[in-house]
């Protein structure tokens, strides 16, 4: 026969537990009881209900007794924490908030993600010197298809006189073959009328291979044919060349609010070009986002009075809706 005990009894006896009521409580088995306070105590109660479940499953004929029992010790719930007060971003209410990009968005070019670019430049090379620009980025994905068009344009002007004008449209459409491997091709047209060429109509194909593709790091990797059809200076011809182009493409998501982004490409055959662009981008509030980027653009075959290797140091707001 189970032996079974008043907890009233025992509370008084041992003095263990002073701030329970002093009332006849239901009778329980020593082992019982002890799970119970045990639990009630153990990291606030989380698992207090759990128990008592389980002991009523192991002995029904106690529910009456263990229910009442339970009751009487269970802890209090904790408090609901007051809600966190945080200020408002600057950009509430405004055209560089969340809400009015998405609605902007809405209006133009629908699906497609987009970028808006105002910068400070400083460049060196073909010229030396503080200037103006602008760019933009468009993005959609569509089935199998990730489609990217970009431009910019730089202009600088001294005493009434144009010095710097610089400007390129592109176009980039990938073919997913499966998640690792895709089809790439693109096209684009640069000017630069005191750059290491004067006008550039670049077409390539390739094979490109994701060898990264998650939340925080992507990298991707491809190499094909690439025709380049360059004007070297505004009195020449353009002239044709054909050759091998591979480029890669790293992304990093720092955290919420940073991005890290680095592209290289390479063209080697009878004209050589290589062009490195980093960037790093910090969100300043809802759709608004500081840029700070770095180009390295290298021609190997630029006319005999152009420098062959030109930078750009841009810093600038981006405004992504």
């Amino acid at each position: 026969m189970t032996t079974k005990y008043s907890k009233a009894a025992l509370t008084a006896g041992l003095l263990c537990l002073p701030l329970f009521p002093m009332t006849v409580l239901a009778e329980v088995t020593p082992e019982q009881f002890n799970l119970l306070l045990t639990a009630a105590e153990k990291d606030g109660g989380r698992d207090f209900e759990i128990l008592v479940d389980l002991l009523i499953a192991a002995n029904p004929e106690d529910e009456a007794d263990i229910r009442q029992t339970a009751a009487q010790i269970r802890p209090a719930p904790a408090p609901t924490p007051a809600p966190v007060q945080t200020s408002p971003s600057i950009a509430d209410g405004t055209i560089f908030s969340d809400s009015y990009a998405e609605k902007l968005s809405a209006m133009f070019l629908p699906g497609w993600e987009k970028e808006v670019e105002v910068n400070a430049l400083y460049s060196t090379g073909n010229t030396s010197q503080k200037s103006f620009g602008t760019g933009t980025k468009f993005f959609r994905e569509a089935g199998p298809y990730q489609q990217t068009v970009t431009s910019y344009f730089d202009l600088n002007t001294s005493d009434g006189i144009t010095n710097k004008r610089r400007y390129g449209l592109a176009f980039k459409n990938d073919y997913s073959i499966n998640e690792i491997s895709y089809v790439s091709g693109f096209a684009s047209f640069e000017g630069d009328s005191f750059g290491a060429f004067n006008k550039r109509l670049t077409l390539n194909a390739g094979y490109g291979i994701r060898i990264f593709d998650n939340d925080t790091f992507k990298l991707n990797m491809e190499a094909g044919p690439a025709l380049l059809m360059t004007k070297p200076l505004a009195t020449d011809d353009y002239e044709s060349d054909l050759t091998a182009y591979a480029s890669s493409l790293f992304s990093w998501v720092i955290n919420d609010r940073s991005e890290f982004e680095n592209e290289t490409k390479v063209y080697v055959g009878s004209r050589v070009v290589i062009e490195n662009k980093t960037d790093y981008k910090l969100q300043i509030s809802g759709a608004l986002s500081g840029k700070i980027s770095f180009d390295v653009l290298y021609n190997r075959d630029a006319p005999i009075d152009r420098k062959k290797t030109d930078t750009i140091t841009r810093v600038g707001i981006l405004y992504d809706f």
